[in-house]
This record gives C-alpha cells, sequence and structure tokens, in this order.
C-alpha cells in the first residue's frame, strides 16, 4: 500500500467504484438543482436479502455512526413511510438496520 494512504484510499483507486461515485454525486447534484418537487434521497448501506426484522434507523450523513447494513424489506418500508410524511422531504438521510 502506498504510503500515507489508507486502505479505503487504494481499493477506490484500483477499483471501478470511482465511477459509480462520480455518477452517484452528479445525480445527487441534478436532484438537488430541481426545483419546485420534493424529494428524499434515501442512502441505504450495504442491502441484505431478509425479512424485516426490527427497527430501522435514518440520520443526516456525519450526525451518526451508521450500521453496516439494511435489509431490502426494511429499506422500501422506509421509502414508503417517506411518501408519506414529510420528515425527510429535501434530505438525503442515511438508514441502516440497528439489528446488524
Amino acid at each position: 500500500m502506498p504510503r500515507g494512504e489508507s486502505l479505503r484510499e487504494v481499493l477506490f483507486k484500483l477499483s471501478n467504484i470511482k465511477a459509480g461515485f462520480e455518477d452517484h454525486t452528479a445525480l445527487d447534484q441534478v436532484v438537488r438543482a430541481t426545483s419546485g418537487i420534493d424529494w428524499t434521497l434515501a442512502r441505504a448501506v450495504a442491502l441484505a436479502d431478509k425479512p424485516l426484522s426490527g427497527p430501522l434507523r435514518a440520520a443526516e450523513a456525519g450526525t451518526e455512526k451508521p450500521g453496516a447494513r439494511i435489509n431490502r424489506a426494511e429499506l422500501a418500508h422506509f421509502l414508503v413511510q417517506t411518501i408519506e410524511d414529510d420528515t425527510w422531504i429535501r434530505k438525503a438521510p442515511l438508514v441502516w438496520s440497528t439489528r446488524g
């Protein structure tokens, strides 16, 4: 590993994940610049294929340390809930399962 670089930085440079992050950032900018619509950019951590298993957490990036994953069913539940209330309108929360 090059001196002074973290494993994350090295993996980022050596993989094609950089293109995905660039697309992610560009989409984020387009959505945020669009006026006149309500939007929520749900940031899911690693997705798991399990049924609903319990409470989930959502928080603005940088305000809490997120868990490692979220079940797809829990993420779907969060997205439906987001449509039904206005808690996350014009925000981009990280979403994760509290049960790991």
